[in-house]
């Protein structure tokens, strides 16, 4: 990619606000996260867009950034579904960066066809299992592989070829589509802590770019989490993943960055979030998924 990307971010605060993970009500911990996570992409690009819910608006809309408000499913066990409403409405090249996401360096996003994150790890740990229970209805998809080896963490995703976005999305919603109709077979892998999505999303996509033959450039390109930490620290990039992020001593730090770095932003949010407290219990009380 020669020029500047575009930078789109997505929130859907229905999972987040009931008990995905069994984490209970993190939803102030989140816009804190997402207002920190832009903030910081604001310093060094220009291009930037977040879509977010209705809720989500309320304490984001002052954000420096393009903030617009979509109907996002409310499914907590799909909960990577807005990221995908999101790249499916982009026109031109574009990377997609998690709201857990901090960059705070420029990077140049440079790459050809398709932009992940990293090759993912843990493969036997959180994919095995569940490839073996998918390979069971996936015989009419050419891309499905039964055993890839590998996956890729979508943190960071970013597409030039926007026939390979649409083709992406197209197998996302063919592998969505299956878990919808057999989810009560899926039930016992679910309580044994198995999440449906990082398959959906993120090996669906591994699938496809190996049966097209696509080499995916990658921002991390080390072997392994220690490399990839280096690296991540040298070009100035973090990724609080999965249940990290909202570890006591994380939140609290965001929280603090959020209001030494960007105090006139902090304020806004916090602002913003102690007027709409009424509502927002109203909505939380409401919207259980």
């Amino acid at each position: 990619m020669n020029q500047e990307p575009r930078i789109i971010f997505s929130l859907n605060t229905a999972p987040i606000a009931n008990n995905r993970w069994n984490m209970g009500n993190r939803f102030i911990e989140t816009i804190y996260m997402t207002a920190l996570s832009i903030l910081y992409c604001h310093l060094w690009y220009e291009d930037i867009e977040l879509y977010v819910d209705d809720m989500a608006y309320k304490f984001l809309y002052m954000l420096p950034c393009r903030v617009t408000k979509m109907p996002f499913t409310h499914d907590k066990e799909l909960w990577s579904a807005s990221k995908i409403k999101a790249i499916q409405l982009q026109t031109k090249p574009f990377v997609h960066l998690d709201t857990d996401v901090f960059i705070k360096n420029k990077i140049d996003f440079n790459f050809d066809k398709v932009l992940l994150e990293r090759k993912e790890g843990g493969y036997m740990i959180h994919y095995k299992k569940q490839i073996e229970f998918f390979n069971q209805f996936t015989d009419n998809l050419p891309f499905w592989n039964k055993d890839l080896g590998h996956s890729f963490s979508c943190g960071v995703l970013g597409f030039k070829d926007l026939s390979l976005r649409n083709r992406f999305i197209q197998a996302y919603f063919e592998l969505e589509d299956i878990y919808i109709k057999v989810k009560h077979q899926f039930s016992p892998l679910k309580k044994k802590g198995y999440e449906p999505v990082i398959l959906i999303e993120q090996y669906t996509l591994a699938c496809m770019l190996d049966y097209e033959n696509i080499k995916p450039s990658l921002l991390l390109s080390g072997r392994g989490i220690k490399e990839h930490s280096k690296q991540a620290e040298e070009i100035g990039y973090s990724h609080l993943f999965g249940v990290t992020k909202y570890k006591k001593n994380i939140i609290q730090e965001i929280e603090y960055r959020l209001f030494k770095i960007f105090p006139y932003w902090y304020d806004q949010v916090k602002t913003a979030l102690e007027k709409q407290k009424i509502v927002q219990k109203k909505y939380l009380n409401n919207q259980v998924v």
